[in-house]
């Protein structure tokens, strides 16, 4: 009810500020909190070979250089999944780049990978491990300044780096924000990605998928993938798919949210239908019936982004219950 007041003010401001603002609060809360802790809800168990004491997760993008991972806790998430990193830091595709649209409760993004480098990140995540009850996922890219022929080198640095400090990684090859970035999943890049990432890692290796692949490019995706043993897929990342919104004035970047809901979970099933590893459903989640429909579709877990902006930290718990 609290956030349902504050949310129109909220909206009042550019969606940047006040995403950070919010990161440096949550900051704060948690340095403060004694009493308010995660609550105790049913146990999902082993997936990946990870335990995890509830299904839902935060999903890569809010929290991109991990300063808020114990408040995360708090709130009650089952995971986290902290990123896109890459090896050095970068700024981003410029500013403004992030776009909410209120009544198809969607965002658009097109932050382009802005974060602090995997060192900075790592030394963040190392520091909060030792309170961190549950599992913390890693999204790793590669820089905007590196070829596509070279781009391993940047996912097999990030994961040499927090090999020790974090539980999973998610590769990002399907963000729409860095150019030529989806082309990573094609044929020519992806079996040799995977097997270096895969061989490298100590942790389970997911994909993380593009919802905006042809029936055929995903099922050679999900045989490559199955072939160079990868634990399990995130399905999906944000679409290019403008359609979705198509009373908006609508730039360059991915949309989340709601429009993205019905795409992202017929991905979802067709996965589930055509492989036998773990999915984390995500994309379009701001309800206990979305969350439901995703886990009918096959997902093992799921994440929420989008969903926190236009319901609040409340719909975690909601989700948990």
């Amino acid at each position: 009810m609290f956030y349902k007041l504050l949310r129109p003010i909220l909206f009042l401001f550019d969606p940047e500020k006040i995403h950070d603002l919010l990161l440096t609060c949550l900051a704060i809360w948690h340095f403060f909190s004694i009493n308010f802790r995660q609550k105790k809800c049913h146990v999902t168990g082993q997936v990946f070979g990870l335990h995890f004491p509830n299904p839902v997760g935060l999903a890569a993008g809010f929290d991109k250089n991990a300063k808020a991972l114990l408040a995360w806790q708090d709130l009650g998430f089952g995971f986290i999944e902290i990123g896109t990193v890459t090896p050095k830091p970068q700024a981003g595709n410029p500013k403004p780049r992030i776009f909410r649209f209120p009544k198809e409760k969607a965002l658009l993004n097109g932050m382009g990978f802005p974060n602090d480098g995997i060192e900075k990140v790592v030394e963040r995540l190392k520091r909060a491990k030792p309170k961190l009850k549950i599992p913390v996922g890693l999204n790793i890219g590669k820089n905007k300044d590196t070829p596509n022929e070279k781009a391993v080198f940047d996912y097999t640095k990030c994961i040499e780096v927090a090999n020790p400090y974090c539980d999973f990684f998610v590769l990002n090859v399907s963000s729409p924000n860095t150019e030529a970035l989806r082309e990573l999943q094609n044929e020519k890049y992806l079996p040799h990605l995977l097997e270096e990432c895969v061989a490298l890692s100590q942790r389970p290796v997911l994909l993380k998928l593009s919802p905006d692949l042809l029936e055929e490019e995903l099922k050679t995706l999900l045989r490559i993938s199955m072939e160079k043993k990868v634990s399990g897929f995130v399905v999906s990342n944000t679409t290019a798919n403008y359609e979705l919104l198509p009373n908006s004035k609508v730039g360059s970047g991915g949309i989340s949210g709601k429009p993205l809901f019905q795409t992202s979970t017929a991905q979802l099933e067709f996965v589930k239908q055509h492989s036998n590893l773990p999915i984390i459903g995500c994309g379009g989640i701001l309800s206990k019936e979305d969350a439901e429909q995703k886990r009918k579709a096959g997902a093992d877990l799921i994440e929420i982004y989008t969903g926190l902006i236009y319901e609040g930290p409340g719909l975690v718990r909601r989700l948990v219950s």
